[in-house]
């Protein structure tokens, strides 16, 4: 039971002094017995065991501190390996392990001195004991209770590490280390000696490996039990010197007792300096993950290496460049400065963070960092996350530095590829530097960072340039570029330079560059800035710039902006959708005295020229505004090309032999390659398989209103019906991607905020009846052709025919009966892999709540839509959203 000091020196005044007279009179076993109970030993046995529980634990600890896990420990340990002991009350008596001497006096003193010595050896945990011995030292006064103390003391504490191959390479024999663990309780509460930070107690050492320089030992609790960390410098292998850092002990409760596990070390630093080679590098843990940097200098090659080990699951990522000092002539004042390389096992290529990686300016930390040693925490994060884990996946590829001019490189260039298997993603990373006249003092400091990503498998290809850190004389340069193209269900197209059409909404995941930022003029008393843009999407063509100047101050002194906003649509004929703003003002002191506003709307020229604004000037205490609404050139509607004949273009793509395509079985693998039939030109059909039909021309089964630029005379909906003769079979629907903007009105803002491609019917997949059990059966002849190889030419006397069993017999050594095909058993289909992902639908949903409003949900944004045609005056109230959008 834990109790304070001064209540254990009135317990044991309580035992001991009604003992002492009788215990002279009293036989060995009960003598022991007797002493035990004064004592107030755990169940009457006077043990070490029972010593340290009584002694060693007069306080409550709070639960995980270093001092009950240790004492737990060492009880642990004599459990299994009793050692001798000494029990000695100064001037009263003193007892072992065999017997308990005659008490000198038969009173306590004033003062109880009580000491508990522990001797030899003690084997606590593999690789962690205590060799000279342990003392607990008690002073129990009952006249200054206060004044009572515990001393306690583990001499030799040692640990032993010698199975680890790192540190036998630093220390032949492996790391030992020697020191002491002390305690002190009194009535300033329980003090180890040696202090602490943040890895723990900082236990003194008194012996260690020769060799080892500013060697360091601490312990701390972990989980229930304790942790040792060791830290030192040595020499590697006498050409390196090395820092280890958090290498040691882990004792962790287990089934009654405690386990030991050697743990590895958390850091390690290495400087390196023989011959001509000098660097350095270190390598950190954290969370089951190793991160390193290495630099070294070669003479005139400088090697820069980082790498990530994962252990959870397994994988590493290594990125390695040399840089030449003098660079590598290659002739026509181009110039080799750097090659490396990247390689990543079980890790993948993360677009996401590629372009934010792009997007903050930090693309050279994956490819030649200036300042490795100074950025290696942000550039090991950066790798991290442009190359996460992913097991089975591997990224690999080259880097280069190439430079031009004379004398110096002026302009140079970073290229890395990097391909990722087995899904063929490439990542292509680039980095382009001018500058003017020199590197050294650049009047024009132009860097752009640009990333892409190739994706064949999914029709993606994806591009994000960056100006960051360009600089003309003082001033900053900024902007960036954006590019997605992708085919498929999500099917788009975007561009921007610069940013977007303040009206337009990107689409998720898609990274809006910068504002092309270009300071014209830049100082105290004069600033000129120039920003712009330009994007392209589907249906649209969008740009802007602005134009702001401020003359002195902008409390006191002269300012002004223009800018423009522009949308550009091409059907049903050409037209413009322009916004231009300015201002001027006079200030001074912070009041304005003048200024001058405009703001004017553009839009035509169909169906005619539309122009409206407001002009606004103020003048000291007066304000006039003057709005404007014009029209002019009204024509009416453009005439629009006459309507094309879609039922002819229909028709051409049916008879069209590109329209149909035979289909393989789902999960087939085919033993023989298809050809197209010799006489005809067709294409043979899997006697398993499925007949496709499918065209681009126009979408089927739903109301068509316009094709491209031409308008129908009424909305018209186009099918094709494909069968098998005598109807037998199955048919499916087959979808294709198509440009809504193209086949259906949509307004300018419908253009911004809605899907540009929607996959719509495109055909039809035909599956054949299953054959009949009386389907004709055909015998092909075996046929064979016979060759000699070498020696002279033999003919047979006769030609022969192999027997039906020799066949048989021949066929499973045959190249059929030996591929993978008829191994796995799979000759001809194997089951279809299940639906993973849900399709993605459309619902309507009231505007105010977004809760569905009664209507069906729909696979497309178009049918959904066309619902709304049902709600005629009321349609306003509702609007289409995606499925996931729709609240409860």
């Amino acid at each position: 039971m834990a109790t304070t000091l001064p209540q254990l020196a009135a317990e044991l005044r309580a035992g001991l002094n009604p003992l002492l007279p009788l215990l002279a009179g009293l036989p060995q076993d009960t003598r022991r017995k007797r002493l035990a109970q004064a004592l107030g030993l755990p169940g009457d046995a006077l043990t070490a065991d029972a010593l340290l529980v009584r002694f060693a634990l007069p306080h409550a600890s709070p639960t995980g501190d270093v001092w009950p896990v240790f004492v737990d420990l060492l009880r642990t340990a004599i459990r299994q390996t009793p050692p001798a002991w000494t029990l000695a009350l100064d001037n009263v008596l003193q007892a072992g392990p065999a017997e308990v001497q005659t008490p000198l006096v038969t009173t306590l003193p004033e003062t109880i001195g009580l000491s508990v010595v522990l001797t030899g050896a003690l084997p606590v945990v593999p690789g962690l004991a205590v060799r000279d011995g342990i003392s607990l030292v008690l002073s129990l006064s009952s006249a200054a209770p206060d004044t009572s103390s515990l001393t306690f003391r583990a001499d030799g504490l040692h640990l032993a590490l010698t199975d680890q191959e790192l540190l036998k390479l630093l220390i032949p024999g492996g790391l030992a280390l020697s020191g002491r663990l002390g305690a002190r309780l009194g009535k300033d509460g329980l003090r180890l000696e040696g202090g602490g930070n943040g890895k723990g107690i900082a236990l003194p050492l008194n012996g260690a490996p020769s060799g080892l320089r500013a060697p360091s030992l601490y312990v701390s609790s972990q989980d229930g039990g304790l942790r040792l960390d060791a830290s030192f410098r040595a020499s590697l292998l006498g050409l390196a010197d090395a820092a280890v850092d958090g290498v040691g002990l882990e004792v962790r409760p287990a089934n009654g007792g405690y386990t030991a596990a050697p743990v590895a070390p958390k850091g390690l630093g290495l400087t390196l300096a023989a011959g001509p080679a000098k660097g350095g590098g270190f390598l950190a843990e954290q969370d089951g993950q190793y991160r390193g940097a290495l630099s070294f200098s070669l003479g005139v090659i400088e090697v820069r290496a980082f790498g990530i080990l994962d252990t959870r699951p397994v994988s590493v990522l290594v990125v390695m460049s040399a840089l030449f000092a003098p660079a590598i002539e290659l002739g026509l004042a181009f110039t080799l400065n750097a090659v490396g390389g990247l390689l990543g096992v079980g890790r993948a290529l993360n677009r996401a963070g590629l372009a934010e990686v792009v997007q903050s300016g930090h693309l050279d930390d994956l490819l030649f960092p200036a300042d490795a040693a100074a950025a290696a925490p942000r550039i090991l994060a950066s790798l991290g996350a442009v190359f996460p884990a992913r097991s089975g996946s591997v990224v690999v590829g080259p880097m280069f530095r190439v430079g031009w001019g004379r004398p110096v490189s002026f302009l140079t260039a970073d290229v890395g590829v990097v391909l990722e298997l087995p899904s063929g993603v490439v990542g292509i990373l680039g980095r382009l530097r001018v500058a003017l006249p020199a590197p050294q003092a650049p009047v024009l400091d132009l860097r752009a960072s640009v990333a892409g990503v190739i994706d064949a498998a999914n029709g993606l290809v994806e591009i994000n340039a960056n100006l960051a850190g360009s600089r003309l004389l003082t001033a900053s340069i900024e902007g960036g570029l954006a590019l997605r193209a992708k085919s498929g269900q999500d099917a788009t197209f975007i561009l921007s330079a610069g940013g977007f059409h303040p009206r337009f909404t990107p689409p998720t995941g898609f990274p809006t560059p910068k504002r092309l930022t270009i300071p014209i003029a830049d100082s105290p008393l004069l600033k000129v800035v120039f920003s712009g843009y330009f994007a392209v999407t589907p249906g649209t063509v969008q740009a802007g710039a602005e134009l702001s100047a401020v003359i002195g101050s902008r409390s006191t002194g002269v300012s002004g902006r223009l800018s423009f906003d522009a949308l550009v649509r091409w059907e049903p004929s050409f037209g413009v959708l322009l916004d231009l703003g300015g201002s001027f003002a006079l200030r001074f002191a912070g009041e304005t005295l003048c200024s001058v506003g405009l703001r004017i709307h553009v839009d035509g020229p169909t169906p005619c020229w539309h122009i409206a604004g407001r002009a606004s000037v103020s003048l000291l205490f007066f304000d006039v505004s003057f709005p404007f609404d014009e029209h002019w050139n009204c024509t009416g509607e453009a005439k629009v090309p006459p309507p094309p004949d879609v039922s002819r273009l229909l028709e051409r793509a049916v008879d069209d032999p590109h329209s149909w395509e035979p289909v393989l079985p789902d999960g087939a693998r085919t033993m023989v390659s298809l050809r197209a039939d010799d006489t005809t030109g067709g294409r043979l059909l899997h006697p398993l398989g499925r007949l496709r039909f499918s065209q681009r021309t126009v979408p089927l089964d739903i109301d068509v209103v316009r094709f491209g630029p031409g308008r129908l005379p009424l909305p018209t909906r186009f099918a094709v019906t494909v069968a098998f003769s005598g109807g037998t079979g199955t048919v499916q629907p087959v979808q294709e991607d198509f440009a809504r903007a193209d086949f259906f009105d949509l307004t300018d803002d419908e253009k911004l905020t809605q899907p540009a491609f929607e996959r719509l019917r495109s055909g039809s997949e035909l599956t054949p009846p299953t054959p009949a059990v009386t389907a004709p059966r055909y015998s092909v002849p075996v046929e064979y052709e016979t060759k000699w190889l070498g020696g002279p030419v033999i003919t047979p006397t006769a030609p022969w025919v192999i027997s039906d069993a020799a066949l048989s017999a021949a066929l499973p050594f045959g190249a059929v009966g030996r591929s993978l095909v008829h191994e796995l058993r799979s000759r001809y289909v194997t089951p279809p892999i299940g639906q993973v992902l849900k399709e993605r639908t459309y619902a309507v949903v009231h505007t105010g709540t977004l809760k569905e409003a009664g209507f069906l949900r729909m696979a497309t944004f178009t049918e959904t839509t066309a619902q709304l045609k049902t709600a005629s005056g009321r349609s306003a109230l509702y609007q289409v959203v995606p499925a996931y959008e729709v609240r409860p």
